[in-house]
């Protein structure tokens, strides 16, 4: 005889079949890193190699460039905002053409949108800060390097509040999915994105850890982010 079965009765929640499945791969935690690197998935280390790899291609690209114009060796470039901005989109587009050629299909949208975001969150705060440096100079009381810090980092922020705000409408015209919010946890994520914000404000200490040297690395790691994400 049997009995009636419990329509409630669930195999995944049930202990007597705990050990004949696998719990589905948890989440991951909507924290700093989450942030960063905006993954719902793992790559593998072939993959994310990969990736790394065109991110740097892409990376030295416009520096032999911009090496060729300025008569100069390609690690002792001169980096004002053309140059930024050149080689920020080198790394990012080379980081996301390898991503999508490693990574799943559905994934495709994911990391042009990525690219897009880390393209201007690169770009959009150099941008900002060169005229309001120059205004800080013409006013006597803004003129000295605390003023210029200060209002550095400002927009810095600012320009990164933009970055996102023009992103989600390059990638998401038509306002479909919930917006890219920048938060504090986000900005901070990002900040190396900016970083050259510093150089062209002339910060002292940018200049004493040679930032300027160390530019090509971070656009290079901003592309194999934006080709990593999905």
């Amino acid at each position: 005889m049997f009995t009636q079965v419990n329509p409630k009765f669930n195999i995944y929640t049930s202990d007597e079949f705990a050990n004949f499945y696998q719990n589905k791969k948890p989440k991951r935690k909507f924290d700093i890193t989450t942030y960063r690197y905006h993954q719902q998935e793992d790559l593998s280390v072939n993959a994310k190699v990969k990736i790394g790899l065109g991110a740097t291609i892409g990376t030295i690209i416009p520096m032999a460039i911009l090496a060729k114009t300025q008569k100069r060796n390609m690690f002792k470039l001169h980096f004002g905002l053309k140059e930024m901005v050149a080689t920020s989109l080198g790394s990012i587009v080379g980081g996301v053409a390898s991503g999508l050629m490693v990574d799943k299909k559905e994934y495709k949208k994911h990391k042009i949108d990525e690219g897009v975001f880390q393209f201007l969150n690169a770009s959009i705060p150099p941008l900002l800060v060169l005229p309001t440096i120059k205004g800080c100079e013409k006013v006597k009381s803004l003129n000295n390097i605390t003023a210029k810090a200060i209002t550095t980092v400002g927009v810095l922020f600012g320009g990164m509040k933009v970055a996102a705000n023009l992103s989600n409408l390059i990638n998401d015209p038509k306002d479909i999915e919930p917006d890219r919010k920048l938060t504090l946890k986000d900005a901070i994520a990002n900040i190396d994105d900016a970083l050259g914000i510093f150089v062209l404000a002339k910060m002292p200490f940018a200049k004493h850890l040679h930032v300027e040297k160390l530019l090509p690395a971070i656009y290079a790691w901003c592309g194999y982010r934006a080709g990593e994400s999905n």
